[in-house]
């Protein structure tokens, strides 16, 4: 009887995999007390779109046989597929500690860990992992996970593993490149971007990556140029010209090249609110007046209203027409939006509002008996 019911399992299992799903249920619901079938007939049912008694399978085979390894195996591949990928890495890590687990296991279980952000859990598993064998997936894996847990120097010698694996691989050099950028380890950063540059120079991800770090150093003659670069590389790209906008007040000798790329992105952007503000600053910059200026902040505001610069640009400009309500009101949605507006630049106009508040309650008739 037992032989029968594991090849009766053999077989329903075959056909799963072959997605004969009818077949396979035949087979499995005549074997109501095993807690394997159980776990292979939610899978079933799931394919059958069946999700009441899919789930239901899946919690007697909980039930039945928690603490068989074939059982948690097959349950994580049902919350996998269930979309339940917390509940899938719990089972999978229970099966990969377990005598019958397969070698590649303990990956599995940490890439899932790895998905649903439980990293510390991820680098338990990917440790594991790692010393049955080097994979590219796994140093990757581990590296955002020790930079996720605030370990920088385990995350970078993660990185450098990876390189050492792939020595050539572009999409590798932007990465470790990046996350250099995001432990704010700037100068390390532009070191090796600019090596990284010698190897791959039609590369826009790691120019812009090198930009960035140039940018935060203030090196913002070089930091143009990549990005100008960038630009010529891959003119979708808006990272670029963003900084560009924000930083064009040093770079005097790009002014005309911003506004003709500039002008270049706005013509065919459509729906990003930095290509009318980018614009509409390389337009400021080249001495073009408010008239030409205001319609293009304006529908940058349109285009995004969540963007801070956007009115506080605008409320600049009312303020030096000395459009002081204007300007106030700016400054304010500037401020809702981002609460880290310095405030004091802020302050002129909406000292200046509340003075012509003040002189219209003076001059105002007061109220009561006469």
């Amino acid at each position: 009887m037992l032989l029968f019911a594991v090849d009766q399992l053999s077989q329903a299992e075959a056909a799963l995999a072959a997605g004969r799903w009818a077949e396979a249920r035949v087979l499995l619901e005549r074997q109501p007390g095993s807690g394997a079938a159980a776990a292979l007939l939610a899978r079933v049912y799931l394919q059958l779109k069946m999700p009441e008694r899919a789930a239901a399978a899946a919690k007697r085979a909980e039930q039945l046989a928690a603490g068989e390894p074939a059982v948690q195996h097959r349950l994580a591949l049902y919350f996998a597929a269930a979309g339940q990928r917390a509940l899938a890495a719990e089972w999978e890590g229970r099966f990969a500690r377990s005598p019958q687990a397969d070698p590649a296991a303990a990956l599995r279980a940490a890439m899932l860990f790895s998905e649903v952000g439980q990293h510390a859990r991820a680098i338990d598993f990917g440790s594991e992992a790692l010393t049955r064998g080097e994979r590219p997936e796994l140093r990757l894996l581990l590296a955002r996970g020790y930079e996720a847990t605030g370990k920088p120097e385990e995350a970078v010698a993660q990185y450098r593993g990876l390189l050492a694996l792939l020595p050539y691989d572009e999409p590798t050099h932007a990465a470790f490149g990046q996350a250099l950028l995001r432990m704010a380890r700037f100068n390390e950063a532009a070191a090796f971007l600019a090596e990284s540059r010698g190897k791959f120079d039609k590369s826009p991800q790691i120019e812009l990556a090198y930009g960035v770090a140039l940018y935060t150093l203030r090196r913002f003659p070089e930091a143009g140029a990549a990005f100008f670069r960038v630009i010529a590389l891959a003119p979708e790209v808006p990272q670029p010209y963003i900084f560009l906008g924000r930083m064009i007040d040093q770079l005097p000798d790009r002014v005309e090249a911003l506004r003709e790329v500039a002008a270049v992105w706005y013509r065919n952007e459509a729906k990003n609110g930095f290509a009318p503000f980018v614009y509409a600053r390389a337009l400021a910059a080249a001495g073009a007046p408010d008239n030409e200026t205001k319609p293009l902040l304006l529908e940058a505001m349109r285009r995004d209203g969540k963007v801070w610069e956007f009115p506080f640009e605008l409320a600049q400009m009312l303020e030096r027409q000395r459009d002081w309500a204007g300007a106030a009101r700016e400054y304010e949605k500037a401020i809702a939006l981002n609460p880290g507006v310095p405030e004091r630049l802020a302050k002129p106009a909406l000292a200046a509002r509340e003075r012509q508040i003040h002189q219209k309650l003076q001059g105002a008739p007061k109220g009561g008996m006469h």
